[in-house]
């Protein structure tokens, strides 16, 4: 639903990749107002899930409107999305006290990008109706 939305707005993928970007990077480095107990490692399904939205904005982003090839679209999304992710793990560590940089995250991170790009392949290996 949503990929078809944006896929009817190309023009505007570069705008909903950094509204999400701008909203991804204050999320992740804000304090939390009530500590949340999550049970054990689940936090890594929600990092799965928002690099997985992450990916899907920046690939169309990178597709419609800077007009990048499908491959280069693919690598230069995969690059960014996984850079993006150690970044925040990295600031994390180093300008909060409230946070902390975590390898699992950045594991979990490169998952979601890794299924959004599978199935970003199996939507563009069909045409295109748009």
């Amino acid at each position: 639903m949503i990929i078809k939305h944006l896929l009817a707005h190309k023009s505007k993928a570069i705008n909903v990749s950094l509204v999400y970007t701008v909203l991804l990077t204050f999320y992740c480095l804000k304090q939390s107002p009530i500590p949340i107990e999550l049970p054990s490692q689940s936090d890594k399904i929600l990092h799965a899930l928002a690099y997985f939205v992450f990916t899907i904005v920046w690939f169309l982003a990178f597709y419609f409107t800077l007009k990048l090839s499908r491959t280069k679209s693919f690598i230069y999304t995969f690059l960014f999305s996984v850079a993006f992710g150690v970044l925040i793990e990295i600031l994390q560590q180093q300008l909060t006290t409230y946070r902390e940089g975590d390898v699992l995250d950045v594991v979990a991170n490169t998952f979601g990008t890794i299924l959004a790009l599978l199935l970003l392949k199996i939507i563009f290996k069909r045409p295109l109706n748009v």
